[in-house]
């Protein structure tokens, strides 16, 4: 019974930090585009909006809310030829 009200309390502070996260990320990537639009800066476009998206799939594999029923990893892709 310990462990059930373990888990039951483990998820739900894992959903509530989610919820927090994703009410943090989901405007920032926004944020990002318009400060890069701004700047205008063309050596590296688009590098903070990835920044940003990077962050929130590592926090999100952090976090990793259904624990042992998934298996979360966060890889990068494949540099391109530009």
């Amino acid at each position: 019974m310990a462990s059930l009200v373990s888990n039951v309390v483990t998820y739900n502070a894992k959903v509530w930090i989610a919820g927090l996260l994703a009410a943090l990320f989901v405007p920032l990537p926004l944020c990002a585009l318009v400060v890069e639009l701004l700047t205008k800066s063309t050596e590296d476009t688009g590098a903070l909006s990835q920044r940003v998206l990077r962050a929130s799939a590592n926090a999100e594999a952090w976090l990793d809310i259904h624990g042992q029923l998934t298996d979360v990893r966060v890889t990068d892709p494949a540099p391109t030829a530009s």
